[in-house]
């Protein structure tokens, strides 16, 4: 990739240079499909009129009525996560397992997939007769319930798994669905009938190594979703702590690191690995998680890859899906402290209101809250925003950045857990002000804010269709915990699901724009995986009071622009890209 293209300065109006957009004719009559509509009630919270400007509201948590957060025991998610010896006493036992939300049957409401890790030769001191506990499916009812779907689906997986991503990997309008364990994948491609088929061999996915994330993403944008896999380290269960430590097991330095590896997707249904071609194979990382996201708005997609103990990477994507590592100029490698503190995952999204993707980086260590600028260097707003005080005691895995309240400003949720044992911590509910700037409301917003788990991975998502934006988080040895909003708002909402014609079916590497009284409000269709877990991946946004959208514009990764204009509000849509420019 050539230098010029690291952390330079955007066009203001923030189009995508080199692709066409902007200067395509807007496409009219749009495809767009009504999915559900549904109401909100009143909040006594509110206190801005439009939605416009953010400004800090400075209300007294004493007397402020926030979201409530109540567990969804009866909802039916009655998964638990299998630590088949009983006790945590290596590091990769210490990682946990998470899993994705997927619309695997296509009926408009969020499925849940969840990852057991299970016995496994030298990962667990787990007799050889403990039977493994299965990966579970639940099928979303449509009604506030799940079923377990998994034996019929086919889906209970092997193996030591960590994570799951879900994507249409090839473009036949079924979302289809990826393992990742600690020595292996799983692709089990939807058949459109409830069921999917083990087809691994034959897409050429034949990894050995300690995977702990994926992600999809159309690098090239050749209208095929290619695939990112990170890797962790090569675990020897014979390298122990030093006599007299006080911890069970050593650091991830103590062991070699495995290599990323990237999956171009050949667009017939199989895959081939050109990490090394490409520029994503840096030795020396242990991979946490990968996120992508497009950070210098230029129309591609970019890769942040969280590392255990070492700098994370940057990876900028020069177009034609060729990397470099650009952490160390943009201001993401290490925290503000300059350090490399184990890096568990990225949450992206537009904190502060500018339309630029910024990120929070959760960490054993300090946190991270990069706010984002228009030359694509960021810098470390943690201590500013209020974050950093309350959440420094804690080790921070799964981070989310979601609008708890609807009224335009993106929050933060931080699932919290020990490394080293099974006493747990509570997690972190934080409410942004409005200009990235946080309140902890965590003892306002439910009881189960107030329990001690040991919180890995966890996700955004409407699991109802209501347009509250709920949180499910899986715990290590633990069940998950499914937590529904039950916050009443007059703030209203929109939920888009795109589909991709001449790109990519999931329309991953869209940049949308939606405009309602004064504000804009931007975001990137993309494969939303964090540490250990994929969210919702439709696009929310909470729109404060305004009732009617003035202005929605998709910028596709094929070049072309879209607008819709004078939309309602508090409903989800699906919306189609135009098949002819």
């Amino acid at each position: 990739m050539n230098n010029h293209r690291i952390c330079r300065p955007r066009p203001a109006h923030h189009a995508f240079p080199g692709t066409g957009f902007g200067i395509k004719s807007l496409v009219a009559g749009m495809s767009v499909a009504l999915v559900f509509l549904a109401g909100c009630g009143p909040s006594p919270r509110s206190t801005s009129s439009d939605g416009g400007t953010l400004q800090p509201r400075n209300v007294d948590q004493s007397t402020a009525v926030w979201p409530q957060f109540t567990e969804a025991t009866a909802a039916g998610l009655d998964f638990k996560h299998q630590l088949a010896d009983g006790k945590l006493d290596n590091i990769m036992e210490s990682d946990g397992a998470g899993g994705a939300c997927l619309d695997y049957d296509g009926d408009g409401f969020i499925d849940v997939y969840l990852v057991n890790s299970g016995p496994a030769p030298v990962l667990s001191d787990a007799s050889a007769e403990t039977p493994r506990w299965p990966n579970r499916l639940y099928r979303n009812r449509g009604n506030g319930t799940f079923e377990d779907a998994t034996e019929r689906a086919g889906v209970a997986g092997h193996g030591f798994g960590t994570t799951a991503a879900a994507a249409d990997y090839d473009n036949d309008g079924d979302t289809d669905l990826l393992v990742v364990n600690f020595g292996g994948l799983i692709l089990y491609q939807n058949q459109g009938d409830g069921t999917f088929k083990d087809v691994t061999t034959e897409a050429g996915l034949m990894s050995k190594q300690a995977g702990i994330s994926a992600t999809f993403l159309d690098a090239d944008r050749d209208g095929h979703l290619d695939l990112f896999v990170a890797n962790y380290l090569v675990y020897d269960p014979a390298v122990k702590s030093p006599p007299g430590t006080q911890v069970p097991y050593p650091g991830p330095l103590s062991y070699p690191p495995e290599t990323n590896l990237f999956y171009h997707n050949r667009g017939n249904g199989t895959f081939e690995e050109i990490g090394e071609r490409i520029g994503i194979r840096i030795p020396g990382h242990r991979g946490m998680s990968v996120t992508t996201f497009d950070y210098d708005v230029d129309g591609d997609e970019d890769l942040y890859v969280s590392n255990d103990a070492t700098p994370n990477l940057l990876l900028a994507n020069d177009g034609q899906g060729h990397f470099q590592d650009v952490a160390m100029q943009c201001g993401v490698a290490f925290d503000q402290f300059g350090r490399a503190a184990g890096t568990m995952g990225a949450a992206i999204g537009d904190i502060n209101g500018d339309g630029l993707p910024d990120m929070l980086v959760t960490r054993f260590g300090n946190a991270s809250l990069y706010l984002n600028s228009p030359q694509g260097v960021f810098t470390d707003h943690i201590t500013d925003a209020g974050i950093l005080q309350v959440s420094s005691e804690y080790v921070g895995w799964g981070g989310n950045l979601l609008d708890i309240e609807n009224d335009g400003d993106l929050d933060v949720f931080i699932a919290n857990g020990d490394p080293h044992s099974m006493a747990g911590s509570p997690s972190l509910l934080l409410a942004n002000e409005g200009q990235g700037n946080f309140v902890n409301i965590s003892k306002f917003a439910g009881t189960f804010f107030q329990r001690r788990l040991n919180g890995r991975g966890s996700g955004a998502l409407d699991f109802n269709n209501d347009g509250r934006m709920d949180l499910l988080i899986t715990t290590l040895g633990g069940p998950a915990v499914l937590l529904q909003n039950r916050g009443e708002t007059l703030h209203h909402w929109l939920k888009l699901q795109l589909v991709g014609t001449r790109g990519n079916r999931d329309g991953f590497g869209a940049r949308v724009e939606v405009t309602a009284g004064t504000r804009t409000w931007v975001a990137q269709a993309r494969c939303p995986t964090s540490y250990v877990f994929q969210q919702d991946p439709r696009l929310h946004f909470g729109l404060g009071t305004n009732a009617v959208i003035s202005r929605i514009r998709v910028l596709w990764p094929s070049g072309q622009t879209q607008e819709l204009t004078q939309t309602g509000v508090d409903r989800i849509l699906r919306l189609e890209e135009p098949r002819q420019l």
